[in-house]
């Protein structure tokens, strides 16, 4: 049996044990750097994304309201927007109704229900905040499953929730320069709806009171009907022609533009810069 013997030639360079130990030290705080990098990194993402996410929300809420108000408030129905604002348990609440309706057959013509939306909050106690329900009725249903017959009655309203967490739901209405906040119980139709959400928290304001900071609401407005007329008038502008110079300044001659006594401004404005001409008696060398 042959057995081999290993050599170990004692002039061959290698790590010693300080060197080896001074590596792991430093691959040590380098990997810690990268770690909290990737950890900061990672944190802020989560943070952008979930401000994102918040943001969609709001603005998928405030696009099918303002899809709602652009079919029911429709050209050639009798349509009618209202809504009321009021405070629940600290929360700015609100409840807008949309409606369109249509006369049938009698004599005289009899007002029919064709769609009604309702949007509107109520207090949860359990996460102290707002959860906002949706409603919809009438003749043109949207599920045709409960248009083919279900369960439900036809005559019952059903309120979908839609987001629970809301702290601040209202909606203002806009009159020429007039913003009305309070609510829209009129029969006319306002210009423009202006819709505002949010999800922050409650905090106290500069006035004292607590609600939600202005700069954390997002809003929309929703102009009503805007296939109408709007009467446009165009005012024309009388210009006086004896005012206007005759003289085309793009065709000027640069030559000509400038006479004789601009030029000897000019020349004496040189002599004045010009460092070997005399000032105070004395010449410069």
């Amino acid at each position: 049996m042959n057995t081999h013997k290993l050599q170990f030639d004692g002039n061959r360079a290698a790590f010693t044990l300080v060197e080896t130990l001074t590596v792991l030290a430093l691959s040590a705080v380098l990997l810690t750097a990268v770690l909290q990098m990737y950890h900061r990194v990672r944190r802020d993402v989560s943070q952008l994304t979930g401000h994102l996410e918040d943001n969609r929300l709001t603005r998928e809420i405030l696009h099918k309201i303002a899809e709602d108000i652009d079919r029911l408030a429709a050209p050639g129905f009798d349509a009618k927007i209202q809504f009321r604002n009021k405070y629940d348990n600290g929360h700015n609440a609100a409840q807008l109704t949309l409606e369109n309706n249509f006369y049938g057959k009698g004599n005289p013509p009899r007002q029919q229900l064709y769609e009604r939306v309702i949007w509107q909050t109520t207090y949860d106690p359990f996460s102290e905040s707002l959860i906002l329900y949706r409603m919809h009725e009438g003749l043109n249903l949207e599920d045709k499953v409960l248009a083919a017959g279900s369960d439900v009655a036809s005559g019952e309203r059903l309120f979908i929730p839609i987001t629970e967490g809301l702290t601040h739901f209202e909606v203002q209405s806009l009159m020429a320069d007039e913003v009305s906040s309070a609510a829209w119980t009129s029969d006319t139709l306002p210009t423009a709806v202006r819709i505002g959400i949010s999800f922050a928290p409650l905090e106290e304001l500069p006035d004292g009171s607590i609600g939600v900071p202005e700069e954390a609401i997002l809003y929309r407005s929703v102009a009503v009907d805007r296939s109408r007329f709007i009467a446009y008038e165009f005012i024309q502008r009388q210009l006086d022609v004896d005012d206007l110079d005759a003289a085309d300044p793009n065709e000027a001659d640069m030559d000509q533009a400038w006479d004789e006594d601009e030029f000897d401004e000019f020349d004496e404005l040189d002599e004045d810069l010009d460092p070997d001409t005399e000032q105070d008696g004395n010449t410069r060398r």
